[in-house]
């Protein structure tokens, strides 16, 4: 972890900006993400940002922060759209599918993806999200595990499987379920 020095000045003059614009960049976020606990998130990363800026000398001002939180907001809409096609495409290949589904699953399948992914071991749920998450080729994904490109996609052949019967093995929350005593009519 990398210390930041800044003098005590630029410290106090950092701790004033923070204290009267922090509400403001959380509310600016909050119309812009619908979720107050998002928006804390996406202030934290602005002034965590500004606090580096400002530890290399260059001036953080309003008008910065607001750019800045700008350019964090559209980071957070990708990752959310990653999540999205991630979650679609665990599904279809639960399913069976070429991984080709539409982004937009409804809740139940997207909450069923989670759990089918909480089940298997880290290396395989490591493999399955820089590869359908984080969009990472087999090259990429090579690099990051000290794997060669055919070895990722052995594995990643069965991480999906391991995945599939993850998925098949939970409750089928697409079909409508009888929930009376004994299933009987």
């Amino acid at each position: 972890m990398t210390v930041i020095d800044i003098d005590a000045r630029g410290r106090a003059a950092f701790v004033a900006l923070y204290r009267e614009t922090y509400a403001r960049v959380v509310r600016y976020a909050a119309r812009r993400v619908g979720r107050g606990a998002d928006a804390e998130d996406v202030a934290a990363e602005v002034f965590r940002l500004a606090w580096a800026r400002a530890a290399r000398g260059e001036p953080v001002g309003t008008g910065w922060l607001f750019v800045t939180t700008d350019n964090v907001l559209r980071n957070h809409h990708r990752a959310e759209r990653r999540a999205g096609r991630l979650a679609a495409a665990a599904a279809d290949a639960g399913r069976g599918g070429d991984g080709t589904a539409d982004a937009a699953t409804d809740d139940a399948t997207a909450e069923r993806v989670l759990d089918a992914l909480d089940a298997l071991d880290d290396a395989t749920r490591r493999l399955l999200v820089a590869r359908y998450w984080d969009e990472l080729s087999g090259a990429e994904i090579g690099a990051l595990l000290d794997l060669s490109p055919s070895a990722v996609w052995v594995r990643l052949h069965r991480a999906r499987k391991a995945f599939a019967a993850a998925y098949a093995s939970g409750p089928p929350h697409d079909e409508p379920q009888d929930r009376r005593p004994g299933g009987q009519p």
